[in-house]
């Protein structure tokens, strides 16, 4: 997030995987804009579209049309942690500047979906989702202070594939809920931590960048107790947004060692529970006598692309 980064750089890991947001475009016959997501919008021009980032994209691309056609199927909900927003973002852009024969290089994706979201918009996001979800794989980013990213792309060996297909689950534990809280919660945090010398957020960095070495080569103890360790930060900086089911659900699995550890996956307050554990078949039939869903994934290695023109 800018209120970290700004103050000395970082670094960052993520992980892509194969759960998607596809967006698809079309010129229409009659001249009116055509919008389908979780709504339909049919309007005029695009100074009347209400998604914010489709029509802040529009207006950097194509301002002026009247006869386009845009529809979006997303394989997971928004709101659940998984970066749906910021894939959004890279698909949008990816069809857009398809349509205007700009670049699409992984790089310009990133940054121009962030540029879109977090400056023009104005949301309290950081960097973590377009990039990923632009590059793919298994990706180490370093930021420095003016915002630039480098990225390294991580080699996987197949202890890591095997650890990501046979012993990480994501648990749905409902909750949906507007992200934008939160992060606005966490960067007051992190310029009251710098000023106060906190080194709570350094520390996380740190455990970060272990954390990535840890799955990179399928050491599957040391990556989710580092995930425990970190969930039990996580739990206590936002007790008052984590719902007690959450913690519940959490704190019977761990004691009951089916899991090694696991965390809430983006912001926080709901989404879905990445899981860690050595007994997937116990895991699936408790989940099933409980009924809650699950997502199974594997590791997604292309990140953003276009499927035909």
């Amino acid at each position: 997030m800018p209120a970290y980064y700004k103050l000395g750089g970082t670094i960052f890991s993520s992980m892509a995987i194969n759960q998607y947001v596809y967006v698809a475009s079309n010129i229409r016959f009659f001249n009116k804009i055509l919008i389908r997501y979780s709504k339909n919008e049919l309007v005029d021009s695009v100074n009347g579209v209400e998604h914010p980032i489709i029509r802040k994209t529009l207006e950097k691309y194509l301002p002026n049309c009247s006869d386009l056609e845009l529809t979006t199927i997303a394989d997971v909900p928004s709101g659940t942690g998984l970066g749906s927003s910021g894939s959004f973002g890279v698909a949008l852009q990816i069809v857009l500047r398809v349509l205007t024969e700009k670049n699409i290089s992984k790089q310009i994706l990133a940054e121009e979906s962030t540029q879109i979201e977090m400056v023009e918009l104005g949301r309290p996001i950081g960097l973590q989702d377009q990039y990923i979800a632009s590059y793919g794989g298994l990706t180490e980013f370093t930021v420095n202070e003016e915002g630039k990213v480098t990225v390294d792309r991580k080699n996987i060996l197949q202890d890591a594939r095997d650890l990501i297909a046979n012993n990480l689950i994501l648990i749905y534990v409902g909750s949906i809920r507007d992200s934008g809280i939160l992060l606005a919660k966490q960067q007051k945090d992190m310029i009251e931590a710098k000023s106060s010398n906190d080194r709570v957020f350094d520390d996380i960095v740190k455990m970060g960048r272990d954390t990535m070495s840890y799955l990179v080569n399928g050491d599957l103890k040391s990556y989710a107790g580092l995930m425990h360790e970190y969930w039990l930060i996580k739990r206590e900086r936002q007790k008052d947004q984590t719902p007690k089911s959450i913690d519940d659900l959490y704190n019977y699995l761990f004691q009951k060692n089916l899991i090694y550890g696991g965390k809430l996956v983006g912001a926080g307050g709901g989404g879905f529970l990445l899981i860690a554990t050595n007994d997937r078949p116990s895991i699936l039939n408790f989940l099933k006598s409980k009924k809650l869903k699950h997502l199974d994934f594997l590791l997604d290695e292309e990140g953003a692309k276009l499927l035909s023109k």
